[in-house]
């Protein structure tokens, strides 16, 4: 007699697969080792980026049409960036080969 296991009870058993590791920031050695291998223009982007980030969180109640100027130019200026880093490759190697 074979016996199938409602989908909740299944959920409720551990699975054997292992669990993918979770996301670990690169200490600073590794980012400046791959930001030595990286175009100026790309780390000008990122750092960019960055800042233009802050500044949105910043403006996020749209109160007046100053700032709803200021929100538009600052997305103008995120889609810029973003387009520099989007045409590069994420993973770049920096693997020494033999």
């Amino acid at each position: 007699m074979n016996h199938i296991m409602p989908d909740r009870v299944a959920d409720l058993i551990p699975s054997a697969r292992p669990k993918p590791a979770s996301p670990t920031p690169a200490p600073f050695s590794v980012a400046l080792l791959s930001a030595t291998q990286r175009p100026a223009r790309q780390i000008e982007a990122a750092a960019r980026l960055t800042d233009i980030d802050r500044e949105l969180k910043r403006l996020r109640p749209l109160a007046s049409i100053e700032d709803r100027g200021d929100c538009e130019t600052l997305l103008a200026q995120y889609a810029a960036a973003d387009k520099v880093l989007s045409g590069v490759a994420l993973r770049q190697s920096t693997a020494v080969l033999s």
